[in-house]
């Protein structure tokens, strides 16, 4: 199942993204990935009707803030942050999602040194929303990104560490592998080690554009996921338009694909052509 994250589309993070599902479908994808920033003023019955129109699967996805940091040693923080995600695992259910992953296990944007009082938080809290999505039979998986986005979670062994603090079957390590080519001495080797614990995958060049325009080895990368037995979805998650100010919150300061659909369409051939 070959998805995309229609946050390529939008120039806000809380831009409507119903228009995008359908231009998602048009353009020949499976899936969908979809964030949600704000639960109480998510557009629940216009997303809803428009995956019902189109078929698509979805996915949902989050990321946490200063004020809902749930690694935070302030209590309030990290009430706050299980509430937004409570309310996120609730759209995913309404939804259809599987899962709900990204950056749920701190701040996106976090700088601070980070210390076992700082994870132990974090995976308390984890811990509990593991077993809630448990119960709707969902599972949550954690995005390691770049040390210039985050402190806390960069690697997949940091991100191993995580897993065994929380002590839950059904929550996993969300990779991208634009994070992955920064942090990641062995991209293939950091996949088998997390095995079946890889339980979403995001797909973006080593420039942060489509599969295939930039220097990553996508034979060797599918073929890595392949053998630690990925069986997700395999989403394009690529930032590459200056003018937005979604683009511009992750450093995109030039146009990254400058043929906009048509090299999106020859990255989803080629990614048709290895995946199936």
């Amino acid at each position: 199942m070959i998805g995309i994250h229609v946050s390529l589309w939008t120039p806000e993070w809380d831009a409507p993204v119903a228009p995008h599902v359908r231009q998602a479908a048009g353009l020949g994808f499976d899936a969908v990935e979809i964030p949600i920033m704000d639960p109480g003023a998510f557009p629940l019955d216009d997303v809803r009707r428009v995956l019902d129109d189109t078929g698509l699967a979805v996915f949902c996805g989050t990321g946490l803030g200063p004020d809902t940091d749930i690694s935070s040693p302030d209590p309030e923080r990290r009430a706050a942050g299980k509430k937004h995600l409570e309310g996120c695992l609730e759209i995913c259910r309404i939804l259809g999602s599987p899962s709900l992953q990204g950056v749920i296990h701190s701040a996106w944007g976090k700088r601070d040194p980070v210390g076992e009082k700082d994870r132990d938080a974090s995976a308390a809290v984890l811990k509990d929303l593991a077993r809630q999505a448990g119960e709707s039979g969902r599972h949550l998986s954690l995005e390691c990104i770049n040390r210039y986005e985050s402190s806390f979670l960069n690697t997949v062994d940091q991100g191993l560490d995580l897993l065994r603090r929380i002590g839950e079957d059904n929550v996993g390590l969300h990779l991208d592998t634009y994070h992955m080519n920064i942090e990641e001495t062995d991209m293939a080797g950091a996949m088998s080690r997390a095995g079946d614990r890889l339980t979403h995958l995001h797909l973006s060049e080593n420039q942060r554009g489509f599969p295939g325009s930039g220097a990553l080895d996508w034979p060797g990368l599918i073929d890595a996921a392949d053998r630690a037995g990925y069986r997700g979805p395999w989403i394009i998650e690529s930032y590459i338009f200056p003018e937005f100010p979604a683009g511009r919150d992750v450093s995109i300061w030039r146009t990254i694909e400058p043929d906009g659909e048509a090299s999106l369409r020859r990255s989803l051939a080629m990614l048709r052509e290895r995946i199936g």
